[in-house]
């Protein structure tokens, strides 16, 4: 990520006028840093997690401490002694005193464990600086009204710098002792043991998907895809509504009940109406379309409002802006985080309608930004997170429509990224499409037993799982609600290595890997 150009120095303003003594900056922390590395390199390790040399305010310091960061990168060492011949004749040097102002800088001793804080200060300097140049670029991007300046355009680019600004305020994470995510293991498996239910994380209300998986696992990025048609968005919604129905405040939770969270799913396909209306016409029980085509009655209507009445409490927030950047979706995801004390799961229908940062000519490397965005959010939040994906049409071209990893489209970084791939799959969508001509009995005859074999019927294919086996989960599913059920039939319990496209469930007794 470049963000040299959000820490230069800010321009003086008419209206709010910049000096040295206003401009966000210290001479002293910058010249006792540079002084403190010289004398022991070491040092270097932990403050390039904080600080680089355009956080630097002052040129001549931003000079040395880049020569000094060249040398250590070449394993020399980098005193005053060996630095000299390389800035002497450099410009900012020379303007700033030069082998006075080197030496007076030499001269500041600060004790090397003070480094750090020294450098953080620095880092907090710089980000003030770039916090007042978004600001500045606002303002003047605000005031040139021309039509290829929309505003919307205008506040997306300050939220994408500030989202930069943002990432920079955090320090990278290092190696961390073992023993410290071997007790956060160990604290997770005794919760377990404590909770009656037999998954450890949020429940989908799929009794054969949660006993599979164990639940959606804190961390993951998911991936639902499917063709246009098999159910993909209605899955992840219906997961989005089940996560968000079985929220209790921690006070109140018992041990038998199912997992669940408070919910933000970005729709950049439908509107928060479609979505609300999808979700609705699942809880009621009422399909969508009788409202539409004014079909409904009072009966309907009634079980429409109480339902309505039932989601209003349920604690799921939809965001159906369109044309998101990944850098949007993690600034409004965080912001939302920190308002709602906490989300639980958050949902992106559908990621190919996701923007990357910069426009690039190569969509797989777009993709690739925006699934890294996605897992980078599950990870900082400690949340699943669902990412809708389409599948190319080259599935449309086999004979055998079941999906598999390479359907993907710029599947690369989807494959790569995600943690866990699902697969949504119906038969009888493509059955619908192939009913032989009345006149040809007995074809008509084997379509209709195929049609009561799958009708209402969906797979789940788990194509990848980073945490356990793969394989496929059956359910039932209700095309006039768009909704996903639990499959009333015997669990057939297989090993991990079963083959692809053999529906099975685990037993509760299977231990997740």
């Amino acid at each position: 990520m470049n963000t040299s150009v959000l820490f230069e120095i800010p321009q003086q303003e008419a209206a709010n006028p910049l000096s040295e003594d206003t401009i966000p900056q210290s001479l002293v922390h910058e010249k006792a840093l540079i002084s403190a590395l010289l004398f022991n390199n070491e040092i270097y390790t932990e403050i390039s997690k904080i600080v680089q040399p355009e956080h630097f305010y002052f040129p001549v310091n931003r000079i040395l401490f880049e020569k000094i960061v060249q040398l250590i990168q070449q394993y020399r060492l980098a005193s005053p002694t060996t630095l000299w011949p390389y800035i002497q004749n450099e410009v900012e040097v020379t303007e700033s005193g030069g082998e006075d102002y080197f030496n007076e800088l030499i001269a500041v001793n600060i004790a090397p464990s003070k480094a750090h804080a020294y450098a953080r200060e620095i880092r907090e300097l710089a980000i003030r600086r770039g916090i007042i140049n978004v600001g500045n670029d606002l303002t003047t991007q605000a005031i040139d009204q021309q039509v290829e300046n929309p505003t919307t355009d205008i506040i997306n680019d300050a939220e994408s710098k500030l989202y930069q600004l943002r990432n920079f305020g955090r320090e990278e994470s290092d190696f961390q002792d073992f023993s410290k995510h071997l007790i956060a293991t160990i604290e997770r498996a005794k919760i377990a043991t404590e909770n009656e239910d037999e998954i450890s994380g949020l429940s989908t209300e799929l009794i054969d998907l949660d006993n599979f998986l164990g639940g959606l696992q804190p961390s993951d990025l998911i991936i639902i895809a499917g063709r246009p048609g098999m159910g993909k968005t209605a899955l992840a919604t219906n997961i989005a509504y089940s996560v968000a129905k079985n929220f209790k405040d921690p006070s109140k939770i018992r041990k038998s009940d199912p997992l669940g969270g408070k919910v933000a799913i970005f729709s950049l396909e439908m509107s928060g109406e479609q979505l609300a209306s999808r979700i609705l016409a699942e809880v009621s029980e009422v399909p969508a379309t009788k409202i539409r085509k004014n079909q409904i009655g009072k009966a309907e209507f009634e079980k429409y409002a109480k339902a309505s009445m039932d989601l209003v409490k349920l604690p799921l927030y939809i965001d159906d802006t369109a044309g998101l950047t990944i850098a949007d979706i993690s600034l409004r995801c965080n912001r939302l985080h920190r308002r709602v004390g906490g989300l639980g799961l958050l949902v992106v229908d559908y990621i190919q309608l996701v923007q990357g940062m910069n426009r690039k000519e190569n969509r797989t490397l777009e993709i690739a930004e925006i699934t890294g965005g996605l897992k980078k959010i599950a990870k900082d939040l400690n949340i699943p997170v669902i990412g809708v994906s389409q599948l190319s049409r080259s599935i449309e071209t086999r004979e055998d429509k079941r999906p598999q990893m390479s359907d993907l489209r710029d599947s690369g970084s989807i494959e790569q990224d995600a943690d866990l791939v699902m697969f949504v799959y119906r038969e009888e969508y493509y059955l619908k499409r192939s009913k032989p001509p009345e006149e040809e009995e007995k074809k008509v005859a084997t379509w209709q037993a195929r049609m009561n074999e799958h009708g209402n019927k969906a797979e789940i294919i788990i194509d990848k799982n980073r945490h356990g086996p793969v394989g496929s989960i059956k359910t039932t599913f209700n095309g006039k609600l768009t909704k996903f059920g639990n499959l009333a039939e015997e669990s057939q319990p297989v090993g991990d290595h079963e083959i692809r496209n053999q529906d099975f469930h685990l037993p509760p007794s299977t231990p997740m890997m």
